[in-house]
């Protein structure tokens, strides 16, 4: 019996001890919430990853409230096919994989198509090989590292995940660990409820889609609070950065473009002004989000280009575009998702999955979501 009792004298201070361990540990490790809405990996520049960490960990946080799991990598490989590997390595674990978010400067994918009207190859960056996680992309000519092709592969040409890009570094007219730190606070603020804006949203059509309004108005099925322009003689560039300084949540504008400023008028030629990225960055833009139905404004790799620089100017937290000539069409299959509560690297999946544009259209391939694909209007 004496030996019993000692034994359990001397068991009770070592459970103590292992309870008071636990107690401390246990909240280092976050623990994805029960009933998680799945896994969602964060990819993190490991160049820049210690400077903001503090706000990669806010941000992670975020996340996971909305119930998510969570998994921040930091990440130095500049190889865009290790990514892509990593991601559908991810997706056949039996936790699977929602989508991805790419902060800093980490590789894309390229692919080329020759530009009819100016008789040249270009090329432009895709995120739809980091979304498509079975499909095959063909590299005719591996010396160019350009793709040439997408077909079904072992699957389909559709995307799996979602993803979207949170990088300034494309701008040079910013300091890049501001920017950073200052995207992440925002989004911390919106998500707080500390960052809002009446539930409206800005359509902007100008001259050479003016025709077809009512088709466009039809398909913004987000809100029922819309002001549209769509008058030729109104729509200018001097009227549009007006514009841009009222509270509107989102912003939906077509105009003619080039990676780096929007082109008023007829034909694409600027006759009615333009609005460059320096334009952006000094106007007080108050709107939320964007669709940017202007061709390249949203290609990343170009400096300055018009996308980043909304993105990372004053309040905006996400924006769509497109890298490569064209734009989104059919939007209905993007903003119905919206309204019914859906993230936006959510809705944006959804779009491609409408096989009347989808992947296999050319105009639709270039389509890229920058800023914070987790967010809801």
């Amino acid at each position: 019996m004496r030996k019993q009792i000692k034994a359990i004298l001397i068991i009770i201070p070592i459970l103590i001890a292992i309870g008071v361990t636990l107690t401390f540990v246990l909240p280092l490790f976050k623990q994805p919430p029960t009933g998680s809405k799945g896994v969602v990996r964060v990819y993190v520049n490991s160049t820049i990853a210690q400077s903001i960490s503090t706000e990669i960990d806010q941000y992670e946080q975020d996340i996971m409230n909305q119930g998510y799991t969570v998994q921040v990598i930091n990440w130095s490989n500049s190889d865009v096919n290790v990514l892509r590997s990593d991601l559908i390595n991810a997706s056949i674990r039996p936790e699977g994989l929602e989508g991805a978010v790419i902060v800093g400067d980490l590789p894309a994918a390229y692919l080329q198509y020759w530009d009819n009207p100016w008789s040249k190859w270009r090329k432009y960056p895709c995120d739809l090989f980091l979304t498509d996680l079975d499909g095959q992309w063909v590299d005719n000519d591996p010396t160019d590292e350009l793709f040439d092709a997408h077909n079904n592969g072992t699957g389909d040409i559709y995307p799996e995940i979602w993803l979207g890009r949170i990088c300034p570094e494309s701008l040079n007219n910013l300091n890049h660990l501001t920017a950073y730190r200052n995207y992440f606070t925002r989004n911390h603020a919106y998500r707080t409820g500390q960052l809002t804006r009446p539930h409206s949203q800005l359509v902007y059509i100008d001259d050479d889609w003016s025709a077809w309004t009512s088709e466009w108005l039809g398909d913004m099925t987000a809100y029922t609070n819309i002001t549209c322009i769509s008058t030729n003689a109104v729509t200018t560039a001097t009227d549009y950065k007006s514009r841009l300084t009222h509270t509107y949540e989102f912003v939906h504008v077509f105009v003619h473009s080039w990676p780096y400023e929007h082109m008023f008028g007829p034909g694409g030629y600027g006759t009615e002004g333009k609005v460059n990225c320096s334009d952006i960055l000094s106007i007080n833009t108050k709107s939320l989000f964007y669709n940017l139905y202007a061709c390249s404004a949203a290609n990343f790799s170009n400096t300055n280009n018009m996308g980043n620089q909304y993105l990372f100017s004053n309040n905006t937290l996400a924006v769509v575009g497109s890298t490569k000539e064209g734009g989104m069409t059919m939007n209905s299959y993007f903003y119905t998702p919206l309204s019914q509560g859906k993230i936006f690297g959510e809705a944006l999946k959804l779009w491609w999955w409408n096989p009347l544009h989808g992947p296999s259209d050319p105009i639709s391939v270039g389509m890229v979501l920058l800023g914070d694909p987790l967010l809801t209007i």
